[in-house]
């Protein structure tokens, strides 16, 4: 531009144009009238004077604000190692808002902010460091130390739903760091949370599984919301790493205390024949200390008189698992193993009863079953399963249990009852269907095994009587009657078999002796108490029945089983020929 103005001005071009630019300057002039013009705005400064005159010595705007940047940064430094705090977030600050994409620059305000207990703002500078770029680990390590500081200091001011999130914070940015998370637990506790609590230590559990710490905190927690058994689980795992941790002893201790006062208390209230109360208390105990046999077996005898027999033997088995896994105890737990493989067994039993009381004889079968695996040598028990076969109609197999019965007790009037009364009903069937020898020789065999059932005589004499064996026919039916002459068959039977003729006349004949001699020969292998129990047979003979001492329940007593025997024989009037 000056070279086309000074071009313009030069003589050759005024000569040419005529003069047309009449007002036209030099160029010494404009370059004077400029610097006269730089000096009244920019006073004594050279730096813009020289701007143009000396191209090396400019500086560019970035270059500026670098040094600017840079004497920022060193200043806050420097107020950071002379714990001026104050002045180092200034400087810090001065220095973001030149290059507010400075990571570094948030980091050392953050550190301000820190030694100032401002957490807040040292996390939001730390929050922002990391979300610049990808964050480093020093960084997102500081961040939750930061959140621990400020959930700490919040915890100590009682803030405890402030500090609670603050912890989760930290926890979730750092979920390793063990610390982090008992400060969590420690605020859940804090707000009666436990079950939280519970939580967020089974997490930690997972991961860390051979801390015994950790489940003693968790053991106190479960203590708190009285869950015993869960806290002596937790004591018992910890003292299976660390046997002498005082704090897990004191606990088990304390535990163990408890639930003897609970037994003691229980036994008390059974005695008293109160025995819902006695459960109550022992199953409080059998909480604070669920690894005792002892407990668990007087709980079964409890359900057991409670007949709930399902309860029952679960506790038996129970005792009996926990006898065999401390079989390092010696003499006690053998007999507490012995004692509990009894109590099964009755159990087992007497459940089996009840069930045949109620009519569900198959599920009596599969009980005795099992009571059978564990005990051979007791009649009872092959008794009540017989009795359940017979009502399910398996002859065979219940006169097979019977038989093993009387193997084992020669002399037991009741097994005698029912072997008797099984033929006999196995006799009645087979006269149903014509097989008229098989059904006599049935009858035969009762009466060997019960002599004095006067049904047995009364069934024989009326096949004997179809099979037109008129003289035995006549015989049993005399039998029949001197056995029972008061009962609902005695009239019938006389019109049947002696028509015309009294009961006298029959208790007083040559053949009433005849029929004496042959009851008398079948009583010749039968116990001398039998025989005792036998009384006049001219006057009265009453089928007495002779109870024996046995210390396991049977389905029916001799009694009773004598008297269904005989209601059976009635109702089965109808069927004989």
């Amino acid at each position: 531009m000056a070279e086309v103005v000074a071009e313009r001005h030069s003589p050759a071009s005024e000569e040419g144009t005529g003069n047309v630019f009449p007002t036209a300057v030099s160029e010494e002039q404009l370059q004077e009238a400029r610097e006269k013009f730089q000096k009244r705005i920019f006073g004594s400064s050279r730096v813009f004077l020289e701007v143009d005159s000396n191209p090396h010595r400019r500086s560019t705007f970035e270059d500026i604000v670098q040094d600017k940047l840079t004497e920022h940064y060193e200043r806050g430094l420097q107020c950071l190692s002379q714990g001026e705090w104050e002045k180092a977030v200034i400087s810090f600050s001065k220095a973001i808002n030149l290059c507010p994409e400075k990571i570094q620059l948030y980091v050392k305000r953050a550190e301000a902010f820190l030694q100032l207990c401002d957490f807040q703002s040292a996390a939001l500078n730390l929050q922002k460091a990391c979300s610049i770029t990808h964050p480093l680990q020093e960084h997102t390590e500081l961040l939750a130390f930061t959140y621990y500081l400020q959930g700490q200091s919040l915890f100590d001011q009682m803030c405890l739903l402030d500090a609670l999130e603050s912890f989760t914070r930290a926890t979730e940015i750092q979920p390793q760091n063990r610390q982090y998370h008992m400060r969590s637990i420690c605020c859940l506790a804090a707000l009666g949370r436990y079950t939280d609590c519970i939580r967020l230590l089974n997490k930690q559990l997972e991961e860390e599984q051979g801390n015994p710490e950790l489940y003693i905190v968790r053991a106190r927690l479960y203590d708190s919301i009285n869950k015993a058994t869960l806290t002596y689980h937790d004591v018992q795992k910890a003292l299976a790493m660390d046997p002498e941790h005082r704090e897990a002893l004191r606990i088990k201790e304390k535990l163990m205390t408890t639930a003897a006062e609970a037994k003691v208390k229980a036994v008390n209230y059974a005695v008293q024949g109160q025995l819902q109360e006695a459960l109550r208390k022992i199953s409080f105990a059998l909480e604070n200390n669920p690894s005792s046999a002892e407990y668990h077996i007087f709980r079964g005898t409890v359900y057991a008189r409670l007949k709930d027999f399902s309860a029952a033997v679960d506790d038996f088995v129970q005792a009996m698992q926990l006898c065999s896994a401390e079989s390092g105890d010696g003499r006690q737990g053998l007999q507490l193993y012995t004692e509990a493989e009894k109590q099964l067994l009755l159990t087992y039993n007497n459940f089996a009863v009840h069930c045949y009381m109620k009519g569900f004889y198959q599920e009596g079968v599969l009980l005795l079953n099992k009571a059978l695996k564990g005990e051979r040598n007791k009649k009872e028990l092959y008794i009540n399963r017989g009795d359940c076969l017979f009502q399910l109609g398996e002859l065979a197999f219940a006169l097979a249990d019977y038989q093993q019965a009387l193997e084992l007790d020669e002399g037991d009037w009741g097994i005698r009852i029912r072997v008797a009364k099984l033929l006999d009903e196995m006799g009645l069937q087979a006269q149903q269907l014509r097989q008229y020898q098989q059904a006599e020789r049935h009858f035969s065999e009762a009466i060997l095994k019960h002599p004095l059932l006067p049904q047995l005589y009364l069934h024989r004499a009326r096949l004997r009587r179809s099979l037109r064996n008129n003289m035995d026919a006549q015989e049993d039916a005399v039998i029949s009657i001197l056995l029972n002459p008061r009962s609902d068959e005695a009239v019938p039977t006389m019109m049947n078999f002696f028509a015309g003729i009294s009961l006298d006349e029959i208790i007083n004949s040559k053949l009433a002796d005849s029929a004496l001699c042959v009851l008398e020969k079948n009583l010749i292998n039968i116990p001398v108490e039998w025989k005792e129990s036998i009384h006049s047979m001219r006057e009265q003979v009453d089928g007495a029945t002779i109870r024996t001492e046995i210390d396991i329940a049977i389905c029916m007593s001799d009694q009773e089983l004598t008297e269904m025997s005989q209601r059976q024989s009635s109702n089965k009037r109808s069927r004989q020929p």
